[in-house]
């Protein structure tokens, strides 16, 4: 079954480290990220504009793909279909090679209540337990 994952590894005062995990039926790849408190809540916040209007794409990044930073993420969300399903494309970072050109980029298959159950789960993300995971569908 097609998901995305989130899972704490990391925390200090200003930073939690993510390793998101993408699976799809034709490839799984994960990386791990550095994100702050408020690029939790932009995630909230658009995939909140997304909900509220899913016709439109929506676009998520954490990080900088390009220059001297930790490895980049970033989705993109499709407009839903008439049964609610979205794609969401996904783009992460193989962190093998200096100059960041290493990347796996390909659709994620979603509906719209994972992604509201999602959303509602990243609001308590950032503070959680070291380990803790979030899903759009649970195993």
């Amino acid at each position: 079954m097609d998901n995305i994952i989130f899972k704490k590894v990391w925390e200090d005062e200003n930073f939690i480290e993510i390793k998101i995990t993408a699976i799809s039926k034709f490839s799984t790849s994960y990386q791990t990220c550095y994100i702050d408190e408020s690029s939790l809540e932009r995630l909230m916040s658009k995939l909140y504009s997304y909900l509220n209007d899913y016709t439109q794409n929506s676009y998520i990044e954490f990080g900088d793909k390009k220059g001297n930073y930790t490895p980049a993420f970033s989705m993109e969300l499709m407009g839903a279909d008439v049964r609610g399903h979205v794609k969401i494309e996904v783009d992460i970072e193989i962190d093998d090679v200096d100059d960041r050109s290493h990347r796996c980029k390909y659709f994620v298959e979603s509906e719209l209540g994972a992604i509201e159950r999602f959303s509602q789960k990243a609001f308590d993300f950032y503070g959680s337990q070291i380990g803790t995971s979030i899903a759009m569908f649970e195993r």
